[in-house]
């Protein structure tokens, strides 16, 4: 198992930021109702206990605790292989496939975000998914840092439901292939991007000033999906997100 897991369990358990203060006991068992169809697309161990990885997300629902993970580990890499970015809108899961685009909806207030799967954990007692920094304050759960969520997959890896449907969400699919403090370097990729013939855009976190250049956008994720292949060699981090 990667070194970040570890530390990202150990962090979880210690720290009073991104994870919440204390463990919350969740009022929901920690179930989860996917396909009858569905097989394990394999295992990992992670302090003596084991974890199989499904082979699809479709019809994959879940109830249980969120929590939220930020600077500590911004930039460092996931256990996909790409960077972590705490501004950007993914996810850490134990079981489902990387790349499951998954609706997370906050019980307590109704808020709704769609993340991507990039990292496994939380590997602490109750919680179901660890989210960015972003994606917890889209939720409203950066002050209590451990919320009541519902999980749905909505997309991605074998979700044929999805996967070349419109974004059920009400939006569309972007490919994120940089991020940047500075403006002028966002703007210089964005220029050779569009030059190239492809229809881009520039997105400002307005919560961190981080300027981030999306190619998109795109009405399926299998588009999206063929986008970032083809991207793949000059972007070796870009990744695919639901936005609008």
């Amino acid at each position: 198992m990667r070194v970040f897991i570890f530390s990202l369990c150990i962090a979880c358990l210690i720290s009073l930021v991104g994870c919440g203060k204390k463990h919350i006991a969740s009022p929901h068992r920690q179930s989860a109702t996917t396909s009858t169809k569905a097989k394990s697309a394999g295992s990992y161990a992670v302090w003596g206990k084991r974890y199989n990885t499904l082979a699809s997300s479709e019809n994959f629902v879940q109830f249980g605790k969120a929590s939220w993970y930020g600077k500590k580990f911004h930039g460092k890499k996931t256990a996909n292989g790409e960077r972590y970015d705490m501004y950007g809108m993914t996810a850490a899961h134990k079981n489902l496939p990387f790349g499951t685009l998954v609706r997370v909806t906050n019980i307590e207030n109704n808020r709704s975000v769609v993340v991507r799967v990039n990292d496994r954990g939380p590997f602490v007692e109750g919680r179901i998914i660890d989210l960015t920094h972003s994606a917890a304050q889209k939720l409203g759960m950066l002050g209590p840092g451990v919320v009541s969520v519902k999980l749905e997959a909505i997309g991605g890896p074998n979700h044929s439901t999805v996967a070349s449907a419109p974004n059920k969400t009400g939006g569309t699919y972007y490919v994120q292939v940089g991020s940047f403090g500075d403006k002028f370097n966002a703007q210089t990729l964005r220029k050779k991007i569009v030059q190239e013939g492809r229809s881009c855009r520039l997105y400002q976190d307005i919560s961190s000033s981080i300027w981030k250049v999306h190619v998109g956008p795109y009405l399926t994720y299998t588009a999206a999906e063929r986008a970032k292949h083809a991207l793949g060699n000059e972007f070796s981090g870009a990744f695919i997100f639901a936005g609008k």
